[in-house]
């Protein structure tokens, strides 16, 4: 049950932030708010599976 409340609360994340990437894109007509959503994107993917290792250890 926990690592189903992580998966579905980082999709939310990963969700919202795909949205404003694309929004600030439009809007800068620049690549690098996708650069930096993406890396948090990646980050909180990993920190997420960090989560749900850990959780298997105890």
């Amino acid at each position: 049950m926990q690592a189903s409340m992580i998966f579905t609360s980082n999709d939310i994340i990963i969700n919202t932030g795909v949205i404003v990437a694309g929004l600030l894109v439009h809007w800068t007509h620049s690549n690098l708010p996708d650069l930096l959503i993406g890396l948090i994107v990646f980050l909180l993917v990993m920190r997420g599976a960090r989560s749900i290792l850990q959780l298997g250890k105890s």
